[in-house]
């Protein structure tokens, strides 16, 4: 059975087959995938033909889903709004490097057929 859902950037789903929850983060219709975010956090990116071929249901998102998100530690840290300098907001934030391609990662699990196994 296949899903006529369409993907909508922060809807919950659940794939019903594999009982996994997750929010549709980013669809990229250039490339023709859905990317999206699991519970945990993970991010897995999904063919948008591949997508249409999966048992779906709308899901409503967990009481905590931003759990992975958060730093449990950050109300420990020894910091003070009082301490930020206004003239720092006018530097430019610092070089990130940016993430080469996917590595692996969920992508396999989520081809057409092979749900059943």
């Amino acid at each position: 059975m296949s899903t006529e859902m369409d993907p909508i950037v922060g809807n919950w789903y659940q794939h019903v087959d594999r009982g996994l929850d997750f929010e549709v983060v980013a669809v990229d219709d250039d490339s023709a995938t859905v990317e999206v975010q699991f519970v945990d956090g993970t991010l897995d990116e999904i063919a948008l033909d591949d997508w249409y071929e999966l048992e779906l249901e709308p899901a409503e998102p967990p009481e905590d889903w931003t759990g992975p998100l958060e730093d449990d530690e950050a109300d420990d840290a020894d910091y003070d709004a009082g301490d930020v300098d206004v003239d720092d907001w006018d530097e430019p934030p610092p070089e990130r490097p940016r993430r080469g391609g996917r590595s692996g990662g969920l992508d396999d699990d989520w081809g057409g057929g092979d749900l059943e196994d």
